[in-house]
This record gives structure tokens, sequence and C-alpha cells, in this order.
């Protein structure tokens, strides 16, 4: 009866190891990248790779809404959404400005 009772602890034990290992669906890579924060903050456009994220915690965000923002991010375990885990804003780097130009500023 003991080897029976010990046998079935250790098959249950044995089936469960490979549930131990499951991945959460967070990915644990930090990502960055230079973008724009919407007006209401509940999601990002990233310029690297033209997609536009739902953001899991708006208060991250929160007084860049409607600026050009840097994101440090990591992916969360639904599709299309990050979880931002730093957040900075970001020169606007699409207008050159010339030595000469009276708008540059010194």
């Amino acid at each position: 009866m003991k080897k029976c009772i010990l046998s079935f602890i250790f098959l249950s034990l044995l089936a469960a190891t490979p549930l131990l290992a499951q991945d959460d669906g967070k990915s644990k890579k930090n990502l960055n990248c230079s973008g724009t924060v919407s007006q209401d903050g509940q999601s990002f456009a990233c310029e690297k790779d033209h997609r536009t994220w739902k953001i899991s915690n708006a208060w991250a965000v929160k007084d860049l809404e409607g600026h050009h923002a840097k994101l440090t991010y990591h992916l969360t375990a639904n599709a299309d959404e990050i979880f931002v885990t730093t957040a900075a804003t970001a020169p606007d780097s699409t207008v050159a400005h010339n030595a000469g130009d009276p708008a540059t500023p010194k």
C-alpha cells in the first residue's frame, strides 16, 4: 500500500514538472523605442517597427500624453500590449537646424 501511495505521489510530481517550466506569457527582455504617446496616454506608436501598442500601465507615461517620448518596456501576455518600465521625453529628430538659422537654440 505504501508503495502504491509513493508511486502516485512520484507520478504526480513528475507530471507537474513541465507546468513549472512554463513562461508566464511576459517577455523578460526590455525593449527600447522612440515614438509618440497618444493624447489619452493609453497607446504608443513606435517609430522603429511602426506598430501601435496599448500601454497596460498608463500611469507610467503620465504627463507625456501627445508628446514624442522614448520608452523602455516589455511585452505582456496580451497581444499588442506593453508594460512601460521607464519613460522620458525625446527630442524630435525630424527637424534639422543649421548653425546660422535664427531658430536654432544656442
